[in-house]
């Protein structure tokens, strides 16, 4: 089997950057022999260049399996005011970075297909398969926010502020294939840019993830879901039968390919999160290992979202 390239874009501040460091050394360290990984980290102006020499001692890894390019992206939204509140307001956090996916068709005019991954996810499998998912027809490929599809009173609240025109292919932003040449030549990039601070947004759902379900409509794809088990999803574990086959579902859950920490149990903070022992593992082998993380248990019930799910699962 010959060799495949895999281009990877992940997008990190500071706050973040080790968290990137360790999806990098998840990926390479679950590669097949038959996979490089072509990292591009889009990085905000106040990563450190410590920071930075960090990220790229992970091409430097014993297997030689990437490459790693840095980019700086804090130049393209200077002049956008993406922090909201009061009334206009957003009740989620988003970052900066959060929107430097929006210029991947521009920032990598030499590619026609990138796989994104947030810095909250965790890679443990070869990523092959995904990669090769057919694109044809469609812009972004991504697995299905489960209430967008299910969730009435959501999907209707979402359909009259943003105008969206369905929710019926809603995706999770976290995980994303992109045909970057499609984008480009539709100005998808463009339209996309155009939405950045809207109003009708805010309220409803990190901006990055509305405003590319929103321009890509009608033409978004869906992939396994195993490529990424979210919290979220697994807090709704029956509704996912509804999109996906319960072997799917059962499989994903499981064994994840990628797993996805979205909302606030994050494992950089907490040790007793899902598979948070696996990512530790990472991180002890990444670039950022000599830094602590002083990592506390986590408060309340979320922590236990694994074990609710499989036990309403039954499946």
């Amino acid at each position: 089997m010959a060799i495949l390239h895999i281009p990877i874009i992940l997008s990190s501040d500071n706050n973040q950057v080790n968290a990137m460091a360790v999806v990098m050394t998840s990926a390479i360290q679950t590669a097949s022999e038959e996979t490089f990984y072509d990292f591009f980290c889009f990085l905000s102006d106040d990563v450190t260049k410590e920071n930075r020499d960090r990220l790229l001692r992970c091409q430097e890894n014993p297997r030689s399996n990437c490459t790693v390019t840095i980019m700086d992206m804090a130049q393209h939204f200077k002049n956008n005011a993406i922090q909201y509140s009061g009334k206009s307001g957003m009740v989620h956090s988003v970052t900066t970075p959060a929107l430097y996916r929006l210029k991947a068709p521009s920032a990598l005019p030499q590619l026609d297909k990138v796989l994104y991954l947030d810095t909250d996810t965790m890679v443990r499998e070869d990523l092959r398969e995904l990669f090769e998912t057919p694109m044809d027809g469609i812009y972004i490929a991504g697995v299905p926010v489960v209430w967008a599809q299910i969730k009435k009173s959501d999907r209707n609240r979402w359909l009259k502020h943003s105008g969206i025109p369905g929710m019926d292919y809603y995706v999770n932003s976290g995980v994303l294939l992109m045909n970057l040449k499609a984008m480009r030549e539709d100005g998808i990039e463009d339209k996309s840019l155009a939405l950045v601070g809207k109003k009708e947004f805010a309220p409803l759902d990190p901006a990055d993830q509305l405003i590319l379900n929103y321009v890509c409509y009608g033409k978004i794809g869906f992939i396994p879901c195993r490529y990424n088990v979210t919290m979220s999803n697994m807090k709704h574990a029956k509704r996912m039968i509804d999109l996906y086959s319960a072997k799917e579902v059962r499989e994903a859950f499981d064994d994840p390919a990628i797993i996805h920490w979205t909302g606030a149990g994050k494992p950089w903070k907490y040790y007793d999160v899902l598979l948070a022992h696996e990512w530790w593992r990472h991180y002890i082998q990444s670039p950022f290992k000599d830094i602590p993380l002083n990592r506390v248990a986590k408060p309340g019930l979320l922590g236990n979202w694994w074990r609710l799910a499989k036990k309403a699962l039954k499946i």
